[in-house]
Order: C-alpha cells, then structure tokens, then sequence
C-alpha cells in the first residue's frame, strides 16, 4: 500500500467471540432495475442496470460497452488509483469509475451479490448523493440466499494512516455486533469548512434515512484545478454542494454537517471493497479514497484469516 502505514496493535484483552448476528443471510436483488444518468467527473451518459445474482458472486461490473471485455470485481485487487474517487479495472481499458456511491448504497441496503451493467466509464453521479441508487434498489427489492455472509470480528487495533500523519483510520473492537463509525472532519484553521464530527452505529434504517442523501462537497477554490484536469465541466454549484468563503454557494445544505455525513457513505463504499460486513468500530480523521481502500485491504486479508480457521483481528 504505498504511501501508507499500516499498524498492528495486539493485547487488547477482548476475545474474538462467534457472535450470533455476525451470520446473516446472503442477499441479492429481488429484480432487475434499470437507471441512467450522467457521471459526475466526465459526464458521459450511462446506463446502468442492476441484476440479480447468485451467491457467493459478491459485486461484479460489467461494461456493455465493451463486448468481450472481462468482468470487474469490486475488490481490493481491482483498485486503480486515481484522485478523489474510486475506479476499479479490469484490465488497462477496462475500468468503471466513481464506484463509491454506488457501492455504498449495496453495502448499506445489505445487498451481497448483484451484476451491475454499464453502458460507460462512469457511474451515474446524480445528485452526488446515494439515495437515489438506494431508491432503485429498495424499488427491486431484496431476497435472502441459501448462504451465509460471515462478518469480520475485530477483536484487535489496527491503524492505517498517510505517511504524514496527517489522515488516520482505526480499526478496533466493539461491543455490539455491528459496524459503528466516528468521523472528524477538520481541515484546519484557516479552511471554510468548519469542522465536524458524527458517530453512530450503522443500521440500513440509519444509514437510508441519516447518511443516504448527503452529497458530495467540494471547496469553491478547487473548482479551476480540478476543470483544468477534464474534471466536473459540466457540474454547476446546483448539482453538488460547494463551500465558498461565506459558506455553501447556490444549494441549501440538508444537515449542517452534510460534509461529515458524506464522508461516512464515502468510507461505507470504499470498505464495501473488503466484500465483508464488519463488527468492529473504524475511527477516521480526515481519510480520503485512498486510506479507505487501505483499510478495506486490512479488512480482506483478515477475512482470508478467518476463512483458514485462524484466529481473526
């Protein structure tokens, strides 16, 4: 993982225990579900179609666009590095990008196994929330599979931060038998965005109707650099929320931490990646794509453990 650092902290005193909600069943989509839109980097018009899919499949892209090409697993493997979104390839030309909205609404909404047909590089951005995809997908409905997923009990710390120090994420045991998350959100002093924090246990109730429909953020001084990249030319202050100096321009906020909540659906896809559930509490402190996929790569190697009947962190 380059540019990372990644730290394993024993001796916490706390048992891996089989808990009993740590088994659930396998999900899958009860339907096929049809959307389109355009994507929030390139804003090429996609169509997207969600499929059901047998168990033990986990999340596969499939670019319609491209006939033969190989499928894409949404996995740690799969990951190519490019800034301030997820994309994961296949192959050199065979990529899906800004995967991690729609990841977040599956791994938010329970959905295990599901083909996702695309009829471009992008995925939809929408509204630069999730809740639309959460709304395609609660319009198919769920059904439960003869198989289970196992979760990930941590039973120990481990930290994964930037090589500055400067962004950190916390792995570490919990009470409960569910994934809790605590996001600090702090660019510094002189940044228009304050700081914010938000901690809660993440349930589908919570995350549909608390963490769904926050969107996207970006700094009004960013919009030139990242135009000047190829990105967003499209995006007006309507389709996403941008921070100025006297606050957000041109959109009304949904909470008045929307940015943190974002963070959180963000971090919810990206460790979507691991393709496991966690039972454990993960702390962040400023973590972007790139931290998360680090930590999702923790989380993977961990359910390999598990799978070899070792005892699992």
């Amino acid at each position: 993982m380059g540019g990372l650092y990644v730290h394993f902290q024993c001796d916490t005193g706390i048992e891996a225990i089989p808990l009993l909600s740590a088994v659930r069943p396998q999900n899958t989509l009860a339907e096929r579900v049809e959307f389109c839109g355009r994507g929030m980097f390139h804003g090429i018009e996609a169509r997207v179609a969600l499929l059901p899919a047998a168990f033990d499949t986990g999340i596969v892209f499939r670019r319609t666009d491209l006939p033969g090409s190989p499928p894409i697993r949404a996995n740690c493997e799969s990951v190519a590095r490019e800034p301030r979104r997820t994309v994961l390839a296949a192959a050199e030309n065979v990529r899906v990008e800004t995967v991690e909205h729609l990841m977040s609404a599956m791994a938010g909404l329970h959905v295990d196994n599901c083909v996702v047909e695309i009829s471009a590089p992008e995925v939809p951005g929408f509204d630069g929330s999730c809740r639309p995809f959460c709304d395609e997908i609660l319009t198919a409905g769920t059904v439960a599979q003869d198989a289970d997923v196992n979760s990930v009990v941590v039973s120990d710390v481990y930290t994964v931060r930037s090589r500055n120090r400067a962004q950190t994420l916390l792995l570490r045991p919990y009470l409960y038998s569910c994934l809790a998350m605590t996001y600090h959100l702090d660019y510094g002093r002189h940044n228009p965005l304050p700081p914010q924090t938000m901690s809660a246990e993440i349930s589908p109730e919570f995350f549909y109707t608390e963490i769904s429909r926050a969107r996207t953020f970006v700094l009004e001084s960013e919009i030139s650099m990242l135009r000047k990249m190829g990105y967003g030319r499209h995006l007006t202050s309507r389709d996403l929320v941008v921070v100025g100096r006297d606050g957000i321009e041109g959109n009304v906020p949904r909470w008045p931490d929307e940015a943190v909540r974002h963070k959180i659906l963000d971090c919810i896809g990206d460790l979507a990646l691991a393709g496991t559930p966690i039972c454990g509490h993960v702390t962040a402190c400023r973590s972007g794509h790139h931290l998360n996929h680090g930590l999702a790569g923790v989380i993977e190697s961990l359910k390999k453990e598990q799978r070899c009947g070792r005892v699992a962190a």
